[in-house]
Order: C-alpha cells, then sequence, then structure tokens
C-alpha cells in the first residue's frame, strides 16, 4: 500500500474518538455484529492456523480467540498501518494470548505457501486501486492451503430503495467501494477456485450494506461446474 492508502486508511478507521471506539472489542461486537458468530459458521477450531489480512486494531481476532481459545497454531493479524499494528500488538501481548500484529503491506504477506487455515479480509479493499486488491487476493489464495475458505466483506455500492441514505453514509468513507460481483470475479482472477457470497449482516455502522464473499483455492482433483465443486472420481462420498 502506498503512504497515502495508509493514511486514508488511519483516517477512516480512528480519525475521530467514535470511531477509535468502534475499533475495540465492545466496539466491534455493535459494528460488525456478524464476527460473533463466524468461529460456528466458518466451522473454526482452536488449532486452526487463522490469519486476518486488515486486522486494525486486532479486536475481531481477540473475539475470535474469546470464543475458541486459540492453541500455539500460527494466528496472525497483518496491517499496513503502523499506528494500527502497533495498537493491535500491545492488545494481543496484553490478553497474553498466541497472536501475533505483523506491520506488512498485504499485497506482499510474510508467509510460506500454504500455511493457514481461514483468512479473513475485512474492511480493507476498498483502500486500494484494482491491480492492489488482486495482489492482496493473489497473496491470499497462495498463503491458504489447498480448500480452506476466505472470508472477505467491505462497504458496498449504494443500491436498492435506500441507495440515497447509503450515498449519505458513503459520503464519509472515499475509497474504490465496489459490489460483491465484481469482487468475487476479481478473486477469481486471483487464484481462487471458487467463490460465493456470503450475506453477512447486518452492520450497524456505518449503517449501509457489505459486499461479503467467501473464496476457495480446491484441493487437487476437484472440480468446479457452475455452483457446484465435486470431488476427484472415486473418492469416498
Amino acid at each position: 500500500m502506498t503512504p497515502e492508502q495508509i493514511a486514508e486508511r488511519e483516517r477512516q478507521l480512528r480519525g475521530s474518538w467514535w470511531r477509535r471506539r468502534l475499533l475495540s472489542v465492545p466496539g466491534q461486537m455493535l459494528a460488525n455484529t456478524p464476527v460473533y458468530t463466524l468461529t460456528r459458521e466458518m466451522l473454526m477450531q482452536a488449532d486452526h492456523r487463522v490469519l486476518e489480512i486488515g486486522c486494525a486494531e486486532g479486536s475481531r481476532l481477540l473475539l475470535f480467540d474469546q470464543k475458541l481459545r486459540f492453541q500455539h497454531a500460527p494466528v496472525a493479524g497483518v496491517e499496513p498501518s503502523p499506528v494500527l499494528a502497533g495498537a493491535a500488538g500491545r492488545a494481543f501481548r496484553n490478553a497474553a494470548r498466541p497472536l501475533s500484529a505483523v506491520l506488512a503491506d498485504p499485497g506482499a504477506l510474510p508467509f510460506a505457501d500454504g500455511v493457514f487455515d481461514v483468512a479473513f479480509c475485512d474492511d480493507l479493499l476498498r483502500f486500494l486501486d484494482v491491480r492492489g486488491a488482486q495482489s492482496v487476493l493473489r497473496e491470499a489464495a497462495r498463503v491458504l492451503r489447498p480448500g480452506a475458505l476466505l472470508l472477505a466483506w467491505d462497504l458496498a455500492p449504494p443500491a436498492g430503495r435506500l441507495r440515497w441514505w447509503q450515498r449519505f453514509w458513503l459520503h464519509a468513507y472515499g475509497g474504490r467501494i465496489a459490489s460483491e460481483t465484481s469482487l468475487m470475479s476479481l478473486a477469481e482472477r486471483s487464484g481462487f477456485d471458487y467463490t460465493r457470497p456470503a450475506h453477512l449482516r447486518p452492520f450497524f455502522w456505518p449503517p449501509v450494506p457489505r459486499a461479503s464473499f467467501i473464496a476457495s483455492v480446491l484441493p487437487p482433483g476437484w472440480r468446479r461446474e457452475g455452483d457446484n465443486i465435486f470431488p476427484p472420481e472415486g473418492a469416498p462420498g
């Protein structure tokens, strides 16, 4: 990410007292209410190797840890902002949990291929141009093991009868706000074999819909036909 993109990310996420409060664990439970059930819906386990791309101050990983009590497998949050990454590191140390905050460009993740069991990318892609977003998605596909899932979400463009209301709130959130369809198409051009809408809701702040999707790199021998995926021939049913 460029310094200008990082500065805009810091402005949008922590540019006022209220926005800084939303980065806390209680704030995330209010603003990003779906995160409280994602451990169950994504079939996460305590020994899973979990990656969050764009972890901000680490509250979402802390919420996941409260649910699962992660073991000593790698659980990492990558954040391109030094200010936010520093806050996440302090939060993880204060909680005395096996979580790591990594200051790094999300388009060049400092991890080996296929090391994570699940990944999240949230409130990040809108700060990037198409090429930058594709780099992030390509890196996410690279560091996930075959068959593992990425769940991504970000602000959605105005649509429907309430688009005037959505435009009012989105005025304060700049960046490249893309539709769910375009984000899934970009993911499939970035190394993922399979995508589908995630339909995450509700999000109370800002009070606008999110574009959300799940993506996966299929294991060897698996194939996709339309919206269905099939195991290799002769595999146990």
